[in-house]
């Protein structure tokens, strides 16, 4: 059985698991993680406390199978407040501690770069999408990113996204997004694709009880 629900602190553990597995040949994270020997725990690691403020301030929704959590969806939400943690490790912070702050700056800096390709109404963004390697290719992506749609009315804004895989391009295209620009991180860093969505409601999505069709 595969049921769609809000993740719970107690999820953090997995559901960072499942993205540092997922993003593991990612563009970005070879980029910004270069050593491929501890790319696993250093991704698991950036990543976790993004994750867990996206669980304070944020929408995550977690696809699971047979209770057990397969697939994560992290959306920032319209008017959510900005990162301003009391509490520490940073994302930031962790990148610095792993890579040097020089290499860090120069990620963060870059990425930041691609802000002026937001929506002139920038709606709900999906920072992260992944499903554990073990279960991909069985629609759970796609499943996710429906039901996030679906839960964001229509007065929410354009929905939006980033990627720097071309792979997951076409993903996209298939459920409604456009890309609306490009922007090269740095002089040695991957191209970031970034996707508008024409709508925030979706035919054809998640049941109200988050239990999948």
């Amino acid at each position: 059985m595969t049921t769609i629900r809000p993740a719970a602190a107690a999820d953090l553990p997995v559901v960072r698991t499942a993205c540092a597995l997922a993003y593991l040949e990612n563009p970005l994270v070879r980029w910004a993680l270069p050593d491929a020997a501890t790319r696993a725990d250093a991704c698991a690691a950036w990543l976790g406390p993004s994750l867990e403020r996206y669980l304070e301030a944020g929408r995550v929704d977690v696809l699971t199978v047979d209770g057990q959590v397969v697939a994560v969806a992290a959306w920032r939400l319209p008017g959510a407040p900005g990162a301003t943690p009391s509490t520490l490790p940073s994302s930031a912070g962790v990148l610095a501690a792993l890579v040097g702050r020089t290499h860090a700056a120069h990620v963060l800096g870059a990425l930041g770069g691609a802000a002026a390709l937001a929506p002139a109404r920038p709606g709900p963004y999906l920072n992260y999408l992944a499903v554990h390697p073990s279960h991909q290719g069985r629609g759970f992506g796609g499943r996710l990113l429906r039901h996030g749609l679906s839960a964001h009315g229509d007065d929410a804004g354009t929905p939006w996204l980033a990627t720097t895989d071309p792979r997951n391009v076409p993903f996209y295209q298939r459920h409604g997004f456009t890309t609306t620009g490009t922007h090269r991180l740095g002089d040695d860093g991957p191209r970031l694709a970034v996707l508008h969505g024409t709508t925030t409601r979706r035919p054809g999505c998640a049941a109200r009880d988050g239990t999948t069709a």
